[in-house]
């Protein structure tokens, strides 16, 4: 009877460990909420850090001047890159994973996404169309123009680094240089930290200088991630005119 009790005792209070361990895993507030590397600030490039004459080289980067120096900048005309956007959802415990890759001229625009969804932009005609099928169309009454960046960024469905420029300065919390990877190559970076007066969110941009390419931006509500759009490859140069080509009939 007495092995039979203690046996009972080393069950129950098993059971109750394994409870215990299960709870903590499931129900504990931040657990597993992901973490999100930002702005490391580093000092300013200077001469011989392989950037073109024209660039921010040696000009202090303050929330007061960053809007003055982000308006200096220019995106490259030619490129091709890929990103990765994630939304995040439950306290930053659940998330899903958006990709596509870019392709972008002076003369058209066009974006594949990962469910083989295609927007090609000319300055005749917005077209869609999904993996090989039919392709709708819709004529452009205004042209591509001098904004076909902010268009571009726009069909991506990410920010605009000109909406920093349209930005209070008091919303700007923070702003410097710092450095993210792409191909393992680390590009000089200005960072702005800027927050949203009517959700209390913080968002970071990253623009890139020898690029003029807004390459990351990462929104949190407090320290919970709730968007993060990041450049996981890119390009410079040339493109072919086949990556603008609709698909045959």
């Amino acid at each position: 009877m007495l092995q039979r009790r203690q046996s009972a005792v080393l069950i129950g209070t098993t059971l109750a460990v394994v409870l215990l361990l299960l709870l903590t895993f499931f129900l504990l507030p931040g657990t597993n909420t992901p973490h999100i590397r930002l702005a490391d600030p580093v000092p300013g490039p200077g001469e011989g850090d392989g950037l073109s004459e024209g660039y921010a080289i040696g000009i202090e980067i303050t929330p007061d001047n960053v809007q003055a120096v982000i308006a200096t900048l220019s995106r490259l005309e030619y490129y091709s890159r890929e990103i990765r956007q994630t939304h995040y959802w439950d306290e930053g415990l659940s998330s899903a994973h958006r990709t596509a890759e870019i392709w972008v001229a002076p003369e058209a625009l066009r974006i594949r996404w990962d469910n083989s969804e295609n927007m090609l932009i000319t300055a005749e005609a917005f077209h869609l169309w999904f993996g090989t099928g039919r392709v709708i169309s819709r004529p452009l009454t205004e042209g591509l123009g001098d904004s076909h960046g902010q268009i571009l960024d726009q069909f991506q469905g990410i920010p605009s680094y000109e909406a920093v420029l349209e930005l209070n300065p008091t919303q700007i919390r923070s702003a410097g240089y710092t450095t993210r990877t792409i191909d393992d190559e680390a590009r000089y970076t200005i960072y702005v930290s800027t927050e949203s007066p009517m959700l209390g969110y913080i968002s970071y941009y990253y623009i890139c200088l020898q690029t003029g390419l807004l390459i990351e931006v990462v929104t949190l509500d407090g320290e919970v991630p709730v968007f993060r759009m990041e450049t996981l490859r890119l390009y410079q140069g040339p493109l072919s005119p086949d990556r603008f080509a609709l698909p045959s009939a």
